[in-house]
């Protein structure tokens, strides 16, 4: 199954975790963004529009080609996590994607989390052995 893994940039090593425990269990990522360009490109993004114009390309098109998308709550907030929720719970929507699922204890609540298409679960481990 092809994975994406949405998280804050501040909780990187948390989005990695997840990212390994996938890769581990046999799937594969439709990005690895905590490795790219992501995690360098300056926090103001005008100074950098074309840089920053790829990396919402990249990452918008890898929740596009996910098979299921995993959302890593954290104590930090995210942004960018929020649009790739949001097209993934588009996708659930359609009946275009089978697992849109937020990880963790939810600290940042929002509406979203709680549509009927989003499934929680308190750890990825719990996630792969629903779906093994």
């Amino acid at each position: 199954m092809k994975i994406y893994v949405a998280g804050p940039l501040a909780d990187i090593e948390k989005v990695r975790a997840v990212q390994v425990a996938v890769v581990a269990a046999g799937h594969e990522l439709t990005l690895d963004w905590t490795r790219g360009s992501d995690v360098t490109v300056m926090v103001d993004h005008a100074a950098a529009p074309a840089l920053s114009a790829k990396i919402a390309t990249d990452d918008l098109d890898a929740v596009l080609d996910a098979d299921a998308v995993l959302v890593v709550m954290s104590e930090h907030d995210g942004r960018g996590m929020f649009v790739e929720l949001g097209a993934a719970l588009a996708r659930a929507r359609r009946g275009e994607l089978e697992h849109l699922v937020v990880l963790g204890r939810i600290q940042h609540e929002s509406v979203f989390y709680f549509h009927p298409d989003v499934q929680r679960m308190s750890a990825v481990e719990e996630w792969l052995i629903s779906v093994a």
